[in-house]
């Protein structure tokens, strides 16, 4: 797998630097780019929009795409200007007609910062803009997303289960289930949180988005642990550690079950806290995996109280900055 990974990459740089060098703007090497390399798209994106002979429509998609990776990576800079561009009279007409799909990558650089109550009010600013029915069921999706965040999973495990996943492009699907996933989990059902997590993948794959596929097996890892299936934990985990910038934003929570299966792999009949176990559960849980690591508290009787969402704002977003798109809230 590792060395699959580095082949996809060798071709995302050839397709940058084809990208670079084309007289017009490759669009769909430059899309591939943001779902799976976003830093490097945005610095192609950087070179390209500084050129003069771009057509308005090759202008308007860098512009669009780069919100879409500036979400992603937390380049907020260049996640403002690409929206102050789109809001430029050359693109009215453009952005109006996608205006839910803006709302949406607006929405998803809120929760992306966990501002959670940002991102659903850019959502269901979004729900009243046209969209398709597939357009509306990612919505949920992503709604039901925040209010699991919020620690209110039961609201987003309603809304999940109103989408008819059949109607849905692969993508789209994988998003349902990893959000199926995480609602299911917090409500204290593991087993079936898992092969959501796995279907996931699998959706994800289908379309090449790799870094999307190691995420989502991030959030099985944990529940291997609870299984004491460490054969699958370790074998997932090696994929997972040839994508850096996973490990980096999840270094406490993969640090809190790296400290965990080392003393269960030796069979110990009573665990250990260590003041390292400590700090990493509190990290764990302002990442977002309160709930995994409570489970691990409980399931393997650990010395530790339980530990809750201390949610850290991370580079946080002016608020409402899709209110252009909005002006009736």
């Amino acid at each position: 797998m590792k060395k699959y990974w580095c082949w996809v990459m060798t071709i995302l740089v050839l397709g940058l630097l084809a990208l670079m060098s084309n007289a017009e703007v490759d669009i769909d090497a430059f899309e591939s780019l943001v779902k799976n390399a976003p830093d490097e798209a945005l610095k192609a994106y950087q070179n390209e929009i500084a050129r003069a002979d771009l057509a308005v429509t090759d202008l308007y998609q860098l512009h669009y795409l780069a919100v879409r990776a500036s979400a992603r990576t937390f380049n907020n800079p260049i996640f403002i200007k690409a929206l102050d561009m789109l809001k430029a009279p050359p693109f009215k007409t453009l952005a109006d007609e996608d205006r839910a799909k803006i709302l949406t990558n607006i929405g998803v650089g809120y929760r992306r910062r966990n501002q959670n109550e940002q991102a659903i009010w850019h959502y269901r600013c979004a729900m009243n803009a046209p969209a398709s029915l597939q357009h509306k069921s990612a919505l949920k999706v992503n709604i039901a997303i925040a209010y699991t965040r919020l620690e209110q999973p039961a609201i987003g495990y309603n809304l999940l289960k109103s989408v008819d996943r059949e109607m849905l492009p692969s993508f789209m699907q994988a998003g349902l289930l990893t959000a199926l996933g995480n609602a299911t989990f917090a409500m204290g059902e593991a087993d079936t949180a898992l092969s959501y997590y796995i279907d996931a993948a699998t959706h994800y794959a289908k379309d090449e988005n790799y870094r999307a596929v190691k995420q989502v097996s991030i959030n099985s890892l944990g529940i291997y642990v609870l299984h004491s299936d460490f054969s699958s934990y370790h074998k997932m985990l090696a994929d997972i550690t040839a994508e850096p910038s996973l490990i980096e934003d999840n270094q406490h929570y993969l640090g809190w079950l790296r400290e965990l299966v080392q003393q269960l792999e030796q069979n110990k009949q009573a665990l250990t806290v260590s003041t390292t176990m400590k700090a990493y559960s509190l990290g764990a849980a302002n990442a977002g995996y309160a709930s995994m690591v409570n489970a691990h508290i409980d399931k393997f009787n650990l010395s530790l109280p339980k530990v809750t969402s201390q949610l850290t704002i991370r580079d946080p977003l002016p608020v409402e900055l899709g209110k252009a798109w909005c002006p009736n809230r």
